[in-house]
């Protein structure tokens, strides 16, 4: 099993070795880029859905490799660089300007970016989205960008609209994300897990006292968890926060993903959520957790 990065790279590499040693020795062709011989077969087969777009068979890579020797064709034709169209050009140029806007990072070089983006993609880019998260009070930003630099854990008033009810809490501010409106991603140590605030529903803020929370208990409760999703479940691997992630090479199309779970409660729901794709986990505590959990909805339910 391999990452997607790593397979990528692979198969970059292989399409324009196996143009220049046609009849190439299958295993011999595995031993150089390091992997098995089923593992390069799964790339070969890989070949026949990659090219141009329009999928039609002159856009396409064919791949032979029967008797053991490895021969492409038509990887030449379908080389030609490819013009992003005018969606595509904003979309990443939009983008770009949203990253711009997050705070601390190498603004030079993500504005460099964009700016090549619209040269290359010329007549091609529509009229540029302006991009500008609703205004926030520079007061909380300054004072919510000292927190994050200096780790330290501050109090909030913050409303909640669902329930029309204002709540205090203490948190440890992570970082700032801007979007419809700024947004704050921090730990809450009331609920002891990580959670999303919208700077414009923080009715008031000042320092805590509480310890930072690389000294905090829920520092303890964190853990990596590795689970392996089907085919049908493999869609949440792009929508959680991943330490890391290994497609299936055996065409079944299930994927590998490892996170960090920083609540055993909201791992137990994932679980509980997500069951009939999920086909294994190395966290009994969790299973344990999930199955708990259940067997107290079916009493509440019973009662």
């Amino acid at each position: 099993m391999s990452s997607a990065r790593e397979r990528l790279t692979r198969l970059l590499s292989l399409v324009p070795y196996l143009d220049a040693h046609p009849g190439v020795d299958l295993q011999e062709t595995a031993d150089y880029f390091g992997v098995d011989a089923a593992t390069l077969i799964d790339d070969l087969q890989l070949l026949f859905v990659t090219g141009r777009p329009g999928h039609m068979p002159d856009d396409l890579i064919d791949a032979s490799w029967e008797g053991g020797k490895i021969y492409i064709s038509n990887a030449e034709e379908v080389s030609v660089p490819v013009r992003l169209s005018a969606e595509e050009a904003g979309v990443l140029v939009l983008a770009l300007d949203l990253i711009d806007l997050i705070p601390g990072l190498d603004a030079e070089a993500v504005r460099t970016a964009a700016g090549k983006l619209r040269q290359a993609a010329g007549e091609n880019l529509h009229t540029p989205v302006e991009v500008s998260p609703l205004p926030a009070d520079e007061e909380l930003m300054e004072f919510l960008r000292s927190a994050i630099a200096a780790e330290s854990a501050v109090s909030i008033d913050y409303y909640v609209a669902s329930r029309d009810e204002l709540t205090s809490r203490v948190i440890a501010p992570h970082r700032l994300v801007p979007g419809a409106d700024w947004y704050l991603d921090a730990w809450c140590y009331e609920v002891q897990a990580p959670r999303r605030f919208a700077l414009s529903k923080i009715r008031s803020w000042k320092p805590a006292s509480h310890p930072p929370l690389s000294a905090a208990s829920a520092q303890d409760t964190s853990r990596e968890v590795t689970m392996r999703l089907s085919a049908d479940g493999a869609w949440l691997a792009d929508e959680l926060e991943l330490l890391d992630r290994e497609y299936s090479v055996n065409g079944d199309g299930s994927v590998s993903i490892r996170m960090v779970v920083h609540s055993l409660d909201w791992l137990s729901r994932f679980l509980l959520c997500h069951a009939d794709v999920i086909a294994e986990i190395d966290d009994p505590e969790a299973i344990a957790a999930a199955l708990e959990r259940l067997e107290d909805e079916r009493h509440s339910r019973t009662a």
